[in-house]
């Protein structure tokens, strides 16, 4: 069964079928009633043929010799005068069927046969053929389709008393012909019709389907950025007006709630950012009280190690709800790629040196593009904090810079534990976590590789991941050259 996926579709399909269905029924309904007229119309002439036949003929049956030659005969041995014209005569008799024939509208056909089924008046466009037909009815009348002895289609209307035959045909060409001329006006209008249908159909739903195009269109282009965005309403009193209507009272509630979530995250985070600064700086600062016994040091430790990973994540709290609203601006201009990679390398070193992880990167060519060279740096530090973390002792983590195709490629390739492929995608969504990560390296926010997913965005770029489980974890960072680069390799090739 052929399954339309949009309205539109389903409109201009179900419109045609409808048109072609109620084509087709009217089309055999006015062909059988226009028949079933014609026979009527038909078998009414033939019968009133055949009625004023019998009334004419049976009077006059015992005067009239069974045959025309018998009486020819006998005129001519007897050499009997004629009759006189008051006389009815066999031959005035038929004379007179004749004559009665030629004003009848429609070219009937004639046949008379006496009880021992010799002919008595026979229509001359028989030239000497018989009707026939078996099993006659006695004083009733039947009337029926035959076909003559060349094929002709004849509808016949036959009956006979103790005296006669009587026959009485019309040929069914005319009315074939008819049933047949309106057989292909329909064959050719029916067709044309449900190709205008058709057309008119899809013009149709074009036109209703275009508001909910549109409606969907700006439907799309609302985010969180800008839920003040009212979409249009056409005419409020059709049912797209109301959905449109609902849809803009629903964005403006969730703008209310957005905002609400906004304000209390940015509070919240502003509101955390003193007091986990004030107790990391009192740590620190009884950290270096030397009378201390050991417990306690590493107790300190153990809590402000707590602390910087929650101003961490107060931090990226903060940088997302600034992100969401618009409020933070980049600074884009021509940097040295390499340069910010070379320094995030180094500070990388220094996160993994507890855990002996080699960092290696040996830029082999200089790459500029347009970017926030701050912004980057955290994109970039993102990931090899995160490489670090997921890394088992004495690992490896690479980090690769290359230009290809007007783009630059960074990748951060490590040797730890891997991500399994059906957290691939899930993996930059904010606060996700892979659950057996989780159990095997350090606990994190959920939130480092989402601000890398943004910051990438904002630059235009894009950021996917390799990964096999056990076998290690390549991310790979694509941004856009610089267009003085461009220009240079354009010029160099």
């Amino acid at each position: 069964m052929i399954r339309f996926r949009s309205i539109r579709a389903r409109l201009t399909f179900w419109y045609t079928s409808l048109v072609a269905a109620a084509l087709t029924l009217s089309g055999l309904t006015s062909y059988y009633l226009t028949r079933s007229a014609l026979y009527e119309n038909l078998d009414t002439s033939l019968q009133n043929e055949l009625q004023w036949l019998r009334e004419f003929i049976e009077p006059q049956a015992r005067n009239v010799p069974l045959k025309r030659s018998t009486v020819r005969e006998r005129q001519r041995l007897t050499k009997t005068p004629q009759p006189s014209p008051e006389q009815i005569t066999d031959e005035e008799l038929w004379d007179e069927v004749f004559r009665h024939t030629l004003y009848k509208p429609h070219q009937q056909i004639i046949q008379v046969l006496d009880r021992n089924g010799d002919v008595l008046y026979q229509s001359p466009i028989l030239e000497g053929k018989l009707l026939r037909y078996d099993d006659i009815p006695f004083g009733t009348t039947v009337i029926t389709t035959i076909q003559d002895d060349d094929g002709r289609e004849l509808r016949l209307a036959i009956t006979q008393s103790e005296f006669v035959k009587i026959f009485v045909a019309s040929s069914l060409d005319e009315v074939n012909r008819m049933l047949n001329d309106i057989a292909n006006v329909r064959l050719f209008v029916s067709p044309l019709t449900v190709i205008i249908a058709l057309l008119g159909g899809l013009v149709l739903a074009h036109r209703l389907s275009k508001p909910v195009n549109d409606l969907a269109m700006a439907a799309e282009q609302v985010n969180a950025q800008n839920l003040t965005v009212q979409l249009p309403v056409r005419d409020s009193q059709d049912e797209v007006g109301r959905m449109t209507e609902t849809f803009n009272k629903m964005i403006q509630r969730l703008h209310a709630s957005f905002q609400e979530i906004q304000q209390f995250s940015a509070e919240a985070s502003h509101e955390l950012r003193t007091p986990l600064t004030i107790m990391r700086g009192e740590i620190e600062v009884a950290l270096r009280n030397r009378r201390l016994t050991k417990g306690t040091r590493e107790l300190l430790r153990s809590i402000h190690d707590e602390l910087v990973r929650l101003s961490g994540i107060v931090e990226n709290l903060m940088t997302l709800v600034k992100s969401t609203s618009g409020r933070l601006i980049f600074k884009m201009e021509d940097i040295q790629l390499e340069t910010v990679l070379s320094e995030v390398a180094d500070d990388a070193r220094l996160l993994a040196n507890n855990k002996k992880i080699k960092v290696l990167f040996d830029p082999r060519e200089s790459v500029t593009i347009a970017g926030d060279a701050m912004r980057l740096r955290q994109l970039f530090l993102n990931l090899l904090d995160n490489a670090v973390k997921f890394t088992p002792p004495h690992g490896t983590i690479v980090l690769g810079l290359e230009r290809r195709n007007g783009y630059a490629v960074v990748s951060v390739k490590d040797s730890g534990i891997g991500i399994p492929r059906k957290h691939h995608e899930k993996i930059f969504e904010r606060f996700y976590r892979v659950p057996r990560a989780e159990q095997a390296a350090e606990p994190g926010s959920g939130l480092g590789l989402s601000i890398a997913k943004w910051i990438v965005e904002a630059h235009d770029g894009t950021i996917k991941v390799k990964s096999r489980e056990k076998r290690g974890s390549t991310f790979i960072v694509t941004l856009p050259l610089a267009p003085s680069s461009r220009t240079r390799v354009s010029s160099s090739s």
